[in-house]
């Protein structure tokens, strides 16, 4: 996949907004790192990218039953951070494409686990949206793939 061109229906990335999601990943190894990709309504790029705070671990520290994991594995992005992309976005007249995580030293796979934060009740949460996964392994980007949801099949498949 070239950096920054992605074809067909896929989110086009720029270069300088690929390099901030790459440098994000790897600044926030070991543990797995979140943001929101923002653009243009009635266009498949994103301009803009906004990296949120994990808070995985403060969680797992006040409820471990619910949150059984830690941030090395798991991803939860700070509310009120997320809450002011969306407002930010929406008064520019923007909207978010795509939400990001990555994966600490394993593939840029989605997971069970992506796939039931994403669609909890069966339907993604945010429709249209892709999912961007970013592989980074001992601190450096290793790969970067967008899943997005297949009406026909109700799952996330690889863009």
């Amino acid at each position: 996949m070239a950096a920054g061109i992605w074809g067909n229906d896929m989110l086009t990335i720029p270069h300088p907004v690929w390099n901030q999601i790459i440098r994000h990943a790897e600044q926030g190894y070991p543990n797995e790192t979140c943001g929101l990709l923002v653009g243009s309504k009635n266009e498949k790029t994103a301009s803009h990218y906004y990296p949120c705070r994990n808070i995985y671990d403060e969680m797992h520290a006040r409820h471990p039953e619910t949150y059984p994991r830690t941030a090395r594995t798991a991803y939860l992005m700070d509310p009120a951070q997320q809450q002011k992309i969306f407002d930010g976005a929406t008064a520019q007249e923007l909207e978010i494409k795509g939400i990001m995580h990555s994966h600490t030293d394993h593939e840029a796979y989605f997971s069970e686990e992506d796939s039931l934060v994403a669609a909890p009740w069966g339907e993604p949460m945010i429709p249209g949206v892709s999912y961007i996964v970013v592989s980074v392994s001992k601190g450096k980007f290793q790969e970067m793939k967008e899943y997005c949801w297949d009406e026909s099949k109700k799952l996330f498949v690889q863009n």
